[in-house]
């Protein structure tokens, strides 16, 4: 979750946070030093497995079979989990765009019990997805306003008798509907980038791969799942573990946000239906037919995350439910013949993520038997023995430090852990029971009132906690009164002994209770998300500043005098489309909070509910919010950190001919004799590529610079009608921003990673 007192101040741009640095500078810093990061595994790997040897020879000696093995065994369970992450993360190579296909592509929206606020701006954004594209609004719910809603907006509209296998169902009802070559599955909040498509259909040039997962983002940065804006907890598994799984070949679906193959998911009978998590199911199910399943990394969906921890919940126990019924010792999917050795070992790691509470719980039991009763499950060979563990967990947690590369840290880890303790165990039945799983929806777009409500679902680790902090407060308190001459309760413990307990509990009773607390004060009242912008505006008929905006609300800054004493107000709002041209929605603003701005108090923020004057400037809001900002915000990261390739096109600035010089997914520089330009001023753009074909877009002028024989240069920010044509100048390689790096050098690693394919 967010800390408190982080405020998003700007347009979020949605890329993966190990390539850019984050509030972990540690974790950062090895983004730009890979080398580094991977010397370091391969010593921590060494490192554990001679510790592991140790202990079998070193510190058996003596101790009761009952005590020994059950210890050395989550510490085993520990360090195969460690290896697997190390293998998955060893390297994250740059992400190229390859040349897009001109394929027909069926969008389906599954939807069963979203609002039309959650539903509505998925359905615009589907539709602005270039391409030849066609969109399905699939509603289990057979609701009227869902079926207005798709015919309003120029959907399809598809529903089906029953619910029976719920999403997997409802995706497989739709399918003999279909025409297209390609399936674009969309969860009911998960909007997509309009160059969905241009990214990801180059794939399917080859035959054998049947599916592209890309990255899941999420645009509530108030969740509960948040670190900061941007970094949240599936950061890892997005960001750093599914690019690494590509060279394994263990992607699998994560349900949204994939790009299918029609022929080769009709070939394994549709989406699968034994399990919940239908998404990972018909992964093997592919994989097991020969087909390849490949990882895009690049963010083009936004979603909604957890608002609260009751969907948090609701949502992680119906994923490990679904993921280890698939483990099931009849069903054992995982591991059936048609998977290779790499992608098993991969399904390992996923099996052992969801069994992680068992074997934080048996450290915990081994704290108390420590604590309470003196049993100590090793034999001690002194402080050398101590300081052996200590190295040891010291480069183990380095290690995933530098190979997380700034997406997560130690102390994050282990509040998702607590987070995810009590339905992880809840779900651990369904390796042994057949017992039918019902398949509960996310809860999305609710308040966050905090209280003891809250924290009761965090109660387990709780438990935990303070039964860890009475054991080490019982020693503490034993401990004194024996040094000052007195007769302790508690069986004799050595002083290295207690520092190894110690050290284990002290974390996680700090991490639990703070975790506790923070969900406790959590307050969150508004149930959409209020997209921060900065937009021209209206406030009867007086020039202000749109500073956050959603479909159903906004704020505006404007003088005092405007709306001191008025409690609605006629606003304007110049919200923008895909090519940076202005589209005005306008409506009336109910003021419902009123802030003043600076010392002065002349100017202030007026903010509140707002009823849009019609469906159109309703639209332009959500197009806006949800599809324009995310776009241009990440093409302008982008423009920073892809290469900027050297171009000699024709081209029009304005009415004035040029030369386009450079090009990049977000940027463009010209040179023209015009001198009709000034800094910031918005420009139509339009160049004639090497085949003929003509790319237009607007420019946003960031810098002019005079050359020589009277030419000015001509720079800045790019919008362009589409973004397929740039992969024939290798102009589109995502890679982590790089110390020093020349231009040769992003032109060489892109020429690469393009070759590569």
């Amino acid at each position: 979750m967010i800390p408190r007192g982080t405020v998003v101040t700007g347009p979020y741009a949605p890329i993966p946070s190990s390539v850019t640095r984050t509030s972990l500078r540690l974790g950062s810093w090895f983004q730009r030093h890979d080398g580094a990061a991977r010397a370091l595994a391969t010593l921590a790997v060494a490192l554990g497995a001679v510790y592991l040897a140790w202990r079998v020879v070193a510190t058996s000696a003596g101790v009761a079979p009952g005590l020994f093995w059950p210890l050395l065994a989550a510490e085993a369970v520990g360090y195969a989990s460690f290896v697997i992450m190390v293998v998955e993360t060893w390297r994250l190579p740059p992400t190229p765009r390859l040349p897009a296909l001109d394929l027909a592509v069926d969008i389906v929206i599954a939807t069963y019990n979203e609002d039309v606020d959650i539903v509505e701006p998925t359905v615009i954004g589907a539709l602005a997805v270039r391409g030849r594209t066609t969109v399905y609004l699939c509603d289990d719910g057979r609701r009227p306003e869902m079926r207005a809603l798709a015919e309003r907006l120029g959907a399809v509209y598809v529903t089906r008798p029953d619910n029976a296998h719920a999403k997997a169902g409802n995706i497989n009802a739709v399918l003999p509907r279909l025409q297209g070559d390609l399936l674009l599955v969309l969860d009911a909040d998960h909007v997509a980038a309009p160059d969905i498509l241009e990214a990801m259909t180059g794939y399917f040039a080859d035959d054998r791969v049947a599916l592209v997962q890309s990255a899941h983002s999420f645009r509530n940065h108030n969740s509960v799942m948040h670190h900061e804006s941007g970094r949240h907890e599936q950061s890892l598994f997005f960001d750093v573990l599914l690019p690494g799984r590509n060279r394994l070949g263990s992607v699998f679906w994560c349900g949204s946000a994939a790009v299918i193959r029609l022929s080769a998911l009709r070939e394994v009978g549709g989406i699968a239906t034994v399990t919940s998590t239908e998404d990972f199911e018909t992964s093997l199910l592919l994989q097991k037919a020969g087909y390849s399943l490949l990882y895009h990394n690049e963010h083009l969906i936004q979603g909604l995350a957890p608002d609260n921890l009751a969907a948090y919940s609701v949502q992680r126990a119906r994923w490990a439910e679904g993921t280890l019924s698939a483990f099931h010792w009849r069903l054992r999917m995982p591991f059936g013949r048609g998977l290779r050795p790499s992608q098993k070992l991969s399904y390992v790691g996923t099996l052992l993520h969801y069994l992680t509470p068992l074997q934080r719980l048996t450290f915990a039991v081994y704290v108390v038997l420590v604590g309470a009763l003196g049993a100590i499950p090793v034999a001690m060979p002194g402080i050398e023995g101590v300081a052996f563990w200590a190295l040891w967990m010291l480069v183990a947690g380095l290690t995933a430090t530098a190979l997380h590369r700034g997406v997560t840290g130690r102390v994050e880890g282990v509040r998702s852990l607590m987070l995810t303790l009590e339905p992880h165990l809840r779900a651990l039945p369904a390796l042994i029971s057949r017992r039918p799983m019902r398949f509960h929806v996310t809860p999305k777009n609710e308040p966050d009132l905090g209280g003891w409500e809250a924290v009761r679902f965090v109660r387990l680790p709780l438990v935990v906690a303070l039964a860890l902090l009475a054991i080490l407060v019982a020693r503490g308190v034993d401990t004194t009164v024996i040094a000052f001459g007195g007769q302790g309760v508690l069986p004799p413990l050595s002083l290295a002994a207690f520092a190894v307990i110690s050290v284990f509990s002290v974390l996680d009773i700090a991490v639990t209770l703070q975790l506790a607390v923070r969900a406790h004060r959590r307050r969150q009242h508004r149930t959409l998300w209020r997209f921060p912008v900065s937009l021209p505006a209206r406030v009867d008929g007086t020039v202000g500043q749109c500073v956050d905006l959603h479909q159903r609300g906004a704020a505006i800054v404007v003088e005092r005098s405007v709306a001191e004493l008025a409690t609605q107000v006629e606003i304007e709002v110049e919200c923008r489309a895909l090519d940076g041209s202005p589209t005005p929605a306008r409506g009336v603003l109910t003021i419902t909070s009123r802030s003043a701005i600076g010392p002065s108090g002349a100017r202030v923020r007026i903010g509140g509910p707002v009823t849009w004057h019609d469906d159109a400037s309703r639209d332009r809001v959500s197009a806006h919010c949800y599809v324009v900002e995310p776009y241009q915000a990440r093409n302008r990261v982008w423009m920073r950190r892809a290469p900027r390739v050297p171009v000699s096109l024709t081209a029009t600035i304005g009415a004035s001919d040029s030369t386009c010089v450079d090009v990049s997914i977000g940027g463009a520089a010209f040179l023209t004799r015009s001198t009709d330009v000034a800094l910031h001023q918005r420009l139509p753009i339009e160049l004639v590529l090497d085949r003929g074909e003509r790319v237009s877009g607007q420019l946003q002028v960031r810098n002019v610079t005079a050359v020589s024989d009277g030419m000015l240069r001509i720079g800045g920010v790019a919008d362009w009608s589409h973004t397929a044509w740039l992969t024939r100048y290798g102009a589109v390689v995502h890679a982590p921003e790089s110390r020093g790096r020349t231009r040769a050098a992003s032109r060489r690693s892109a020429s690469a990673a393009l070759s590569g394919r």
